[in-house]
């Protein structure tokens, strides 16, 4: 059971009403509207990274499936399982990122992944991984790639913490 009252989104300010429409009125966003004050930032910064070009669909989804694995959150898996499946991942390829045996994806897949397992397992990345990533992605690239990290391991700790109860899969942008 959520431990936070959810907002009712018909009663929150309009831009953040039509924000949550357009993805289907989740939990999540209910959660979220109960800071006003930050729900405009934190919406833009997702819609951000989904509107970014520097990753695939597919890319962003093996990110945010691996962090939310790695998190143990399950709010963020029943939203992002269905998406990384309409962008392409198999169930294979999804265990795989439950269990960690990632040897099957590319290898751009694989320098996120190994970005992703170091960063949410210790919190740094040593010399050598920063390196090996910024030698795939590039200064903008693994900028992003570790923005896009920082958004969805920080949104699992919320909706952990709020222990958020799943509702129906969707769209969560």
């Amino acid at each position: 059971m959520t431990r936070i009252a959810l907002a009712d989104l018909d009663r929150q300010p309009e831009p953040i009403r039509e924000w949550a429409a357009r993805r289907g009125n989740l939990n999540v966003f209910a959660l979220l509207a109960n800071a006003p004050n930050v729900f405009p930032g934190w919406s833009q910064m997702v819609d951000e990274l989904y509107a970014s070009p520097t990753f695939t669909a597919r890319l962003r989804e093996v990110v945010v499936v691996r962090v939310a694995h790695l998190q143990g959150s399950p709010y963020e898996l029943a939203q992002h399982v269905p998406l990384a499946t309409a962008a392409g991942l198999t169930e294979h390829e999804l265990d795989a990122l439950a269990t960690g045996d990632l040897e099957g994806f590319s290898a751009d897949e694989r320098a996120a992944l190994d970005v992703v397992d170091e960063l949410c397992t210790t919190r740094h990345l040593t010399d050598d991984s920063f390196a090996a990533a910024r030698a795939v992605f590039g200064d903008a690239a693994l900028t992003e790639l570790l923005m896009l990290v920082s958004c969805y391991y920080g949104l699992a700790l919320v909706l952990n913490a709020a222990d958020l109860e799943i509702d129906v899969p969707g769209p969560s942008r």
